[in-house]
């Protein structure tokens, strides 16, 4: 199981990677935890709520947590994106 101080930690590297990510247009809402280490984390923008997995290892280091939280990142943007095209095509 994972410490308070840990899990504030790795809230905290996810939240750097939306930054570093240049996506201040993202908000980080709740997480948690599963039994197998991976982190429940609900994104939003707008609107729009994602919620996504994201392994623990993979917040090891800032690149590798980057990666992790852009491609926990490609729902949020599709579903947007198909909203907005579905949106301009009525």
């Amino acid at each position: 199981m994972i410490a308070a101080k840990d899990f504030k930690k790795y809230r905290g590297v996810v939240e750097q990677a939306v930054a570093a990510l240049g996506r201040d247009d993202v908000g980080v809402g709740s997480i948690e935890v599963t039994g197998d280490d991976t982190l429940i984390v609900t994104f939003s923008r707008g609107t729009y709520v994602h919620t996504a997995h994201i392994p623990v290892g993979a917040l090891g280091g800032q690149e590798s947590a980057n990666a992790a939280v852009n491609v926990a990142l490609l729902g949020l943007s599709k579903r947007i994106s198909q909203d907005v095209l579905s949106k301009a095509s009525r």
